[in-house]
């Protein structure tokens, strides 16, 4: 599957900083590139507030042969937590969710159990819900809310704050709970608590808006080299955490 690369250098001083050579960092793109089957990637490094070093590599879809550019979208998959996480702390800094109440404040027709659990047990996977992750279901937006509605206590394994333990579906719950705390759909709160303010103007969770741009193709190997995935993966249920 393409790949994007992002390396954040900053500098040992204040002052004027001179822009490094970056020969040696497209040779080692080129290599691993090569090493590990991957069609293509975008590389960043960030130098203090400023991008010093942009640049696309290999192609974005082995069959156009369309090449990876500084524009080109990639599919961020688990990389999707951070930022339902951080669009959850701008709604607690605006005091409209408290990160240590039950969820059930801000959402209706969860299981009791599932409803007691907090914004800070699911964000720091302590919340006791087992862990699963879909790459192909449905693509409409009422599909996350009826996911984790469907949900009985079986879905915890063991109590809330015991273990710390990995949950894709703690992540999902955290962005429903996001968009009801809202009002809109979660897609819809991550655009207008996270990617808008930040000028992240192309960046969705919605395929159909995404492929709109220039993006990356999801590819998977095979005995002959990289092929494209069809359909493209989504399934809405996931996104939060995957999308």
């Amino acid at each position: 599957m393409a790949l994007a690369l992002i390396t954040r250098v900053t500098a040992a001083a204040p002052g004027p900083v001179a822009t490094p050579d970056f020969h040696d960092l497209e040779q080692v793109a080129h290599s691993e590139l090569k090493a590990t089957g991957t069609p293509g990637a975008a590389v960043a490094v960030i130098l203090g507030d400023r991008v010093v070093f942009l640049k696309g590599f290999g192609v974005a879809n082995v069959e156009t042969r369309e090449p990876v550019t500084a524009d080109t979208l990639f599919r961020i998959a688990s990389t999707s937590k951070m930022l339902t996480a951080a669009a959850l702390a701008s709604l607690e800094e605006q005091g409209k969710v408290d990160f240590d109440g039950p969820i059930a404040r801000y959402t209706k027709g969860l299981d009791a159990k599932i409803g007691r659990l907090t914004l800070h047990q699911l964000l720091s996977h302590t919340a006791g819900l087992r862990d699963e992750s879909s790459f192909t279901g449905p693509q409409d937006d009422e599909a996350l809310g009826a996911f984790v509605r469907s949900w009985t206590s079986d879905y915890l394994f063991t109590e809330p704050g015991d273990i710390y333990s990995y949950s894709n579906p703690g992540y999902a719950l955290a962005g429903f709970v996001l968009g009801e705390a809202v009002g809109k759909p979660y897609a819809d709160a991550m655009h207008d608590q996270l990617f808008e303010p930040l000028g992240m103007r192309r960046s969705s969770v919605r395929p159909t808006v995404a492929m709109t741009y220039p993006m990356a193709q999801a590819h998977e190997p095979t005995a002959t080299g990289p092929r494209v995935v069809r359909p493209y993966p989504d399934d809405a249920r996931f996104r939060p955490n995957g999308g």
